[in-house]
């Protein structure tokens, strides 16, 4: 007996259609039993091409996250994947925030080819987290990379490496991990004054952040919640004040509009020096006065955004010209009260990322930043890093490039330009 195991699009001749698993069983005359062996490793062989077959996976799932279909997800659509191409599986629930830290910091790299999350975002930041807690960090992220397969809320790093319609269908994610290679992502660390840690998506403060943390009680609505917040905020016309000071590489959108367009063009080849993938610090410690060479604002704001990611969710393509090693962060910045009807023509645009288009939105390449958030009695305000709740403290955020790797099926993130 042959059995042929094939993921096969749903709509023939559509590049983005989503995957259904089907399987093919001939039956063979004991005379060609030979030929049969030979067929099979001929199509495996061709199949993968040079890359790791029958991959080693330990899977985290979060049962808990979003709207608790995560544990669904992985036993019917990603489940039946990994077993039709041989992959030996480890599943473990996680069952309490900094759970998945545990996991990573105190993982065997030598038992497992990759670190599957099926969540959102959250699972993904305590995952590199715990990595960056180890003596061996660096070859734990090379040796054992990160596989993504959307559960949870946010999905962002499954929508820049997919897009917004592959990003979210279980089987094309899953092959993402069989058949994909490692691309090297770019890492932050984040500084406060009595702890540090790292992040791999956003720095967040104003009425976004207010969007993301204070509608946690609607994470049954999915996405929409986030749009509910939006809209209170913009018809309160909230602002939030702060000081911040900032190290700005470029500043001209058309720059870099193209600067984007050469490097996904070259595949990413970007300028990279001997402490490239490693934890190096060269910005002044929180407690020193910044370099007089950044740009220093002290102002109310609707909006304080960076990112390392394009999509910092689905239909937010909020950072058009992010890249996943280019060693920079992309500012999305907003100041002071703007009316109604231009903050909600900014999200109406943000989708396509149309937004840079408006000239309230400042936009910027920078490398790192200091940020003091000033509290108002009687006004929430939160600070949101990778959408989980920071401390309302002042702190600094530096770009330390390719620390970070996930399987990708693609050398760079879908791109936005087209878009």
């Amino acid at each position: 007996m042959v059995q042929i195991h094939a993921l096969v699009p749903q709509q023939q001749g559509k590049e983005d259609s989503a995957l259904d698993l089907y399987k093919f069983m001939y039956t063979v005359d004991d005379g060609k039993k030979s030929e049969a062996i030979e067929f099979c490793d001929f199509v495996v062989k061709s199949v993968y091409q040079g890359l790791k077959a029958q991959k080693r996976l330990k899977v985290l799932i979060n049962p808990f996250g979003g709207q608790g279909k995560a544990k669904e997800i992985f036993e019917t659509k990603v489940r039946p994947v990994f077993e039709s191409a041989q992959c030996k599986i480890d599943v473990q629930y996680t069952d309490h925030r900094g759970h998945a830290i545990q996991i990573a910091k105190d993982l065997d790299i030598d038992a497992f080819d990759v670190i599957v999350t099926v969540s959102g975002d959250g699972v993904i930041h305590e995952v590199i987290n715990g990595y960056l807690q180890r003596p061996d960090a660096r070859e734990a992220m090379r040796k054992v990379p990160l596989g993504v397969i959307p559960g949870g809320t946010g999905n962002a790093l499954s929508i820049c490496l997919l897009g917004e319609k592959l990003g979210f269908d279980p089987s094309y994610t899953a092959l993402q991990i069989i058949k994909g290679t490692r691309l090297d992502l770019d890492l932050c660390s984040v500084t406060y004054p009595d702890h540090r840690y790292f992040s791999f998506l956003s720095h967040n403060y104003g009425i976004t952040s207010y969007a993301d943390l204070a509608t946690e009680n609607m994470r049954w609505m999915g996405d929409a919640r986030t749009v509910v917040g939006l809209m209170q905020e913009i018809f309160a016309r909230n602002t939030y004040p702060l000081e911040a000071a900032i190290q700005i590489v470029e500043s001209d959108k058309e720059t870099m509009k193209t600067n984007y367009q050469a490097a996904r063009a070259s595949n990413i080849e970007v300028s990279e020096d001997k402490t490239t993938g490693e934890i190096v610090d060269r910005i002044p410690d929180l407690s020193k006065p910044v370099p007089e060479d950044w740009m220093v604002i002290k102002d109310d704001v609707s909006m304080f955004l960076t990112s390392k990611m394009p999509w910092i969710g689905r239909g937010m393509l909020s950072h058009p010209y992010a890249l996943p090693n280019d060693g920079l962060l992309d500012l999305l910045l907003v100041r002071g009260k703007s009316s109604i009807l231009k903050q909600l023509d900014i999200f109406a645009k943000v989708e396509k990322g149309k937004h840079l288009d408006s000239k309230i939105v400042e936009y910027y390449k920078i490398k790192a930043f200091r940020l003091t958030p000033i509290e108002i009695p009687g006004k929430k305000s939160y600070v949101a890093i990778d959408g989980e709740h920071a401390p309302l403290k002042p702190f600094q955020v530096e770009v330390h490039q390719k620390l970070g790797s996930v399987l990708s099926l693609h050398s760079t993130y879908m791109d936005t330009v087209a878009v």
